[in-house]
């Protein structure tokens, strides 16, 4: 049985009235009659002699109008007269019908009301008929029966104080406890018996609150309204209260048990318990809800008498309200997770009496208070989430020697890092980042077990040397980005075996990158992923950095860097990001060493003094998402060959010297979302490349289609456009009527943003890229299939 920690999924299940026939009526159009196909036929056989079809009542009545050989009439009926009665005798059938189907309709209705009531139980699945707790008698038992156990049920649940009492009250019947009670005692098919409110043993009292517990859980939390509803309230016992679902990471054979389950130990009992065989009942130890099922509502208190549950895994629902204080009674806790929720107030002092908890999430709610004190009981924790919250003030001092992962992230703590976290020696996961923390990262010198530090987007007063970090032999991701250091980019870190993310970028860096560290580390590092751009880093690009043959992200970016770059830089084949705009690195020709690079998804060589024109071999690069080479001095035509990028999505040209029209080719570049191509030389018509796209628009298409001709005429003498100088009339370059903005050249303010669509890894996406975001702006549009496939990655697949 396996337990996923992140999943999306969504489904739609259909339910269908099972009483229904499935021919419901017949219209006549002649007499507006509903027919009950059932009804029909009863009334058929008991009216076989007189009303069989419409011609045997013409025959019958033909009959009583016999004529006689002289052609006089011999019955006293006249033929006006017997049409008359035949039409009443028809009118009298219709409304008889009429009445019958009226009476019929009204039941269906009252039914279908009790049917799709808030009451309404069903179990997904199960071939016995479904039970409904508005009902009478229920499982064949006599009325008075279930009165008696609904009886003895509440008196029960009142005496033991098991449910508030207001919750059992007669006049609060649709409480998720009140329907649980009564689902219990009058519907459930198991008939288990129901506790005496003296004298009853632990053996003869858990199974039944056992299964009201859970039974309060499903009403509690929308279960009459869940996808699946995960046998809940079937007649199963509650240890098969669980669906499987397959996932694309397991055998076909295999998946996730959703739901709850039992566990064949249920660990350590009292003696109480033990005297009484506890052990041998079946005792549900795991909670695991299905992720995105349409759970809303609040936390039941009533969990609390599940106390050999183990672990509560409910995320990724709708639940609002606050925890529970009462769960401070789960001693046998180990799991708690309720990640991704709307869970509000603060987190349960009573918490501190979970001495078996190991892992305590509670991260992406609505929480606003954590007493460290509670926190500091728990012993045993060994990781604690806590990120995307409400929490401010100062961070917490945890005592935990145990804890291996913590993570405050984006939440609104101030101050500085508490001295007490250099206790923390066993701790290997650190996220502070996105908070308002400032001072120095002095504490965390001496913490060498850290594996994972994210401390990026805060304002930490510190300056990093070739002292900073030394001895943390075992980091693999570090994240200091967007935090006002200063200092340089140590050489040591490039001898840190087992460092994969290292993100330095939005900082205040200087001085040159350390060549000869870099040049010494060889294939002795993993690292896949270095950024460090919007710095001030000048120098060279080293030429070791070559070396680096696990790259799959480079980004020197926005810096003070120059010169030519080693062509050895095409022998990092695995990269597929790679971005060295806004240098003086390219003062010459398109890179030939480029072309190696087959698997990029990203190149930015933006504003770096390119010139020539754009190779034919760009078409090769058919991975490419993003290609931008804008702000250069690129001329000539543009390559047939860019129509086989059919996974652009932004493809930035603008400011060069580029000329000619727009290649058909371009028909092809379907999920392009950004177009700029303004501030050219481009001539003729742009339409083409927005033909086959339907309603699906490009987010940005901007290019020289406008004319300052009408500012002209309208502008005053010496101050056309508001401009000081005289300008001359300039007619559009580009026709486009799927352009999103239209400039022209003189406009020198049209489309002047920079269009930097730097990666902002996050620790929390795994430093996958999950949307462009080019600040001034916006977001042009999420990478849908990537988040996808991060999904799958995580969890379940629907």
């Amino acid at each position: 049985m396996h337990q996923p920690s992140l999943l999306s999924t969504a489904c739609t299940f259909k339910i269908v009235p099972k009483f229904l026939p499935i021919s419901f009526c017949q219209w006549s159009s002649r007499h507006s009659c509903c027919v009950i196909s059932r009804v029909a036929q009863l009334e058929s056989k008991q009216q076989h002699n007189m009303m069989n079809d419409e011609d045997d009542g013409d025959t019958v009545i033909a009959d009583d109008l016999s004529v006689d050989g002289n052609n006089n009439n011999t019955n006293e009926i006249t033929s006006a007269e017997a049409a008359e009665r035949r039409y009443a005798k028809q009118r009298y059938r219709c409304w008889m019908r009429m009445l019958i189907i009226s009476t019929f309709v009204c039941s269906v209705l009252i039914a279908s009301v009790k049917y799709f009531a808030p009451g309404r139980l069903y179990t997904e699945g199960d071939t016995n008929p479904t039970y409904d707790i508005f009902g009478g008698d229920k499982n064949g038992m006599d009325g008075r029966e279930n009165e008696r156990r609904l009886e003895e049920t509440l008196d029960y649940l009142v005496t033991k104080e098991v449910s508030d009492i207001v919750t059992l009250l007669p006049n609060n019947t649709l409480s998720p406890q009140y329907m649980a009670a009564k689902w219990i005692s009058t519907i459930d098919k198991r008939r288990i018996n129901i506790p005496k409110a003296d004298g009853t043993t632990p053996k003869e009292e858990y199974p039944f609150l056992q299964r009201y517990s859970l039974a309060v859980l499903f009403l509690s939390t929308g279960g009459l309204h869940w996808i699946f509803n995960l046998n809940f309230l079937s007649g199963t016992h509650e240890c098969a209260w669980f669906s499987v679902f397959q996932t694309a990471d397991l055998p076909p054979n295999q998946g996730y048990a959703m739901g709850a389950w039992c566990d064949q130990n249920p660990g350590p009992l009292s003696e109480r318990d033990r005297d009484d065989n506890l052990w041998e009942a079946a005792i549900v130890t795991d909670i695991h809800f299905l992720p995105n099922n349409n759970a809303t509502g609040t936390l039941p208190s009533e969990l609390r008498h599940l106390r050999y549950l183990k672990r509560l895994m409910i995320y990724e629902q709708n639940f609002s309200g606050e925890i529970p204080s009462a769960y401070g009674e789960l001693r046998n806790l180990q799991v708690i997770d309720l990640e991704a929720n709307r869970l509000e107030g603060q987190i349960p002092s009573s918490f501190q009496f979970l001495n078996n908890l190991l892992l305590l999430n509670l991260r992406r709610n609505r929480l606003k208070g954590v007493s460290a004190e509670a926190i500091n009981q728990m012993d045993k924790l060994v990781a604690v989430a806590l990120d995307s919250n409400l929490f401010e003030g100062k961070l917490p001092e945890f005592n935990l020697p145990n804890l291996l992962g913590l993570t405050f992230s984006d939440n609104a703590f101030t101050g500085e890092i508490p001295n007490s976290m250099a206790g923390l020696s066993s701790l290997q996961l650190l996220g502070l980042d996105n908070n308002e923390l400032s001072g120095t990262l002095d504490v965390l010198q001496n913490m060498t077990h850290l594996t994972h530090v994210y401390l990026d987007n805060n304002n930490w007063n510190h300056e990093i040397n070739d002292n900073f970090f030394v001895g943390h032999e075992n980091i693999t991701h570090l994240d200091i980005s967007n935090c006002s250091i200063r200092g340089f980019v140590p050489g040591h870190f490039f001898d840190f075996p087992n460092l994969e993310i290292l993100d330095l970028s939005r900082n205040l860096l200087g001085g040159e990158l350390p060549e000869p560290a870099i040049a010494s580390a060889q294939n002795t590092t993993n690292l896949q992923y270095l950024s460090l751009h919007s710095n001030n880093i000048t120098g060279q690009i080293p030429q070791g950095i070559s070396k680096l043959k696990s790259l799959k992200h480079l980004d020197l970016s926005v810096n003070k860097m120059f010169g030519f770059i080693n062509e050895e830089l095409g022998e990092l084949r695995d990269l597929e990001y790679l971005f060295l705009g806004n240098n003086d690195l390219f003062p010459g020709q398109f890179p030939e060493w480029i072309r190696n690079l087959t698997n990029l998804e990203e190149l930015s060589l933006k504003n770096n003094n390119l010139s020539g024109e754009i190779p034919q071999w760009i078409g090769e690069l058919t991975h490419l998402e993003l290609l931008d080479l804008g702000e250069n001095n690129l001329n000539g035509t543009l390559p047939d060959s860019m129509g086989n990028l059919t996974k652009l999505w932004i493809l930035i040209l603008n400011s060069n010297n580029l000329r000619g029209s727009i290649p058909s080719s371009f028909r092809q570049l379907k999920e392009l979302e950004t177009l700029l191509i303004d501030d050219n030389n481009f001539k003729g018509n742009a339409n083409p490349v927005c033909e086959g796209r339907g309603f699906d628009r490009m987010t940005h298409f901007v290019s020289d289609c406008s004319s300052n001709s009408s500012t002209f005429a309208t502008a005053a003498p010496g101050s056309i456009g508001g401009w000081e100088d005289p300008i001359l009339p300039v007619s559009a370059e580009i026709e486009c009527e799927c352009c999103t903005l239209c400039c022209f050249d003189a406009d020198t303010t049209c489309n002047d943003d920079e269009w930097m669509g730097h990666d902002k890894g996050a620790w929390q996406s795994g430093y996958e890229r999950v949307y462009w975001d080019f600040e001034e702006n916006g977001i042009v549009s999420e990478l849908t299939d990537k988040i996808d496939t991060l999904a799958q990655s995580w969890g379940l697949v629907p």
